[in-house]
């Protein structure tokens, strides 16, 4: 069992889980913030997290391969533009931080009035954050084809889904009240539903060029660093990995 690479997985899952959850919480704000500041709090916070999440993505490309391939579609002329569509709404919607401002990353403390997201990115659906990282899994799961990969998705997923229910929305409701039980009236969960019923209506102030401008660029990035930054983690530091025949193949892949 414990060599099984759906074990470790399974840790690698949790530990994100856990950590994602556990800060947030406000016992432990309240505890820590006045200590130490809201901005080390927030860099923390997010350096762990995407740290864990890194650590999860590393590991699902080195061992896939010592799982079941359930399919291989990457020599389909379709699979290509199938995988830059998806890439390019993920990076769409994880633009959707922008608004948040850099106090999200923790570069800034928050404005005293912290109003409820409710404009831009926020009327196509709820939960931008989340689809982005959605798009991001299951292009991946597409990629590898793999059982690690199916079962990456799956875990992952259900613990964004869990997250919103038992933490997110509950912290909401009691943060802002009958204001965000408004929106969540008004706004869905499924990207631009809302706006296919006529619940709420764009506006050239929700989306100003300059977010499309940067978007379009910070798309053109991740796409551009995406290969070569795995390539630099599992192949030229090979103390953290193997380096597979497989593996081998998917770096070449599109070369």
């Amino acid at each position: 069992m414990a060599e099984s690479p759906y074990f470790w997985m399974f840790l690698h899952v949790a530990g994100f889980s856990v950590w994602s959850s556990l800060w947030p919480r406000q016992f432990l704000k309240r505890f820590f913030e006045p200590k130490i500041g809201y901005k080390t709090y927030r860099i923390f916070y997010n350096a762990g997290t995407i740290f864990l999440f890194g650590a999860s993505l590393l590991y699902l490309f080195q061992h896939s391969p010592e799982t079941t391939r359930l399919w291989y579609w990457r020599d389909q002329a379709w699979f290509k533009p199938l995988m830059y569509t998806i890439e390019s709404v993920g990076i769409f919607f994880m633009w959707g931080t922008a608004q948040l401002g850099i106090s999200f990353w923790g570069f800034k403390n928050p404005p005293p009035d912290g109003n409820l997201q409710v404009r831009g990115y926020y009327k196509i659906t709820r939960h931008p954050l989340y689809w982005s990282v959605f798009c991001l899994l299951f292009g991946h799961m597409l990629v590898l084809g793999s059982g690690l990969a199916v079962f990456y998705f799956l875990t992952m997923e259900l613990y964004n889904v869990l997250g919103v229910i038992l933490f997110e929305n509950p912290s909401l409701s009691r943060q802002y009240g009958a204001a965000f039980d408004d929106y969540k009236r008004t706004v869905s969960t499924i990207p631009f539903l809302s706006i296919l019923r006529g619940k709420v209506k764009l506006t050239k102030e929700d989306f100003p060029p300059k977010i499309f401008v940067g978007a379009g660029l910070f798309i053109t990035f991740i796409v551009l660093i995406h290969r070569p930054v795995i390539v630099f983690l599992v192949y030229y530091l090979p103390h953290l990995g193997r380096v597979t025949p497989w593996l081998r193949e998917w770096i070449k892949m599109g070369n």
